[in-house]
């Protein structure tokens, strides 16, 4: 849930200062929202944006990950790259 900076930085074992510097840009790109309360400020995650960048990450992992967190060798994914452009290309010829 919401969480001010000092929550933040205890949670995550870091300084409160380098918490702050990395939520600004965080708050800019609308990853975090922020809410001014007394005299400070509020975090929370953009639900809407988490939940498509999460879907993005599925998306890769089951792709490019298949097997338990074990990613794809390059050599694997090269081959893998040609099997589906052969497979486009027999696709579109038909």
């Amino acid at each position: 849930g919401p969480r001010n900076v000092s929550e933040i930085a205890e949670a995550l074992n870091q300084e409160q200062s380098m918490i702050s510097h990395n939520l600004k840009p965080l708050e800019r790109c609308r990853f975090v929202f922020s809410e001014r309360k007394k005299r400070q400020h509020i975090y929370s995650l953009n639900k809407g944006t988490m939940e498509k960048l999460f879907q993005i990450f599925a998306h890769h992992s089951e792709k490019y990950c298949p097997t338990e967190g074990k990613c794809l060798t390059e050599r694997d994914l090269q081959r893998r790259r040609r099997r589906e452009a052969s497979n486009s290309l027999y696709l579109t010829r038909q």
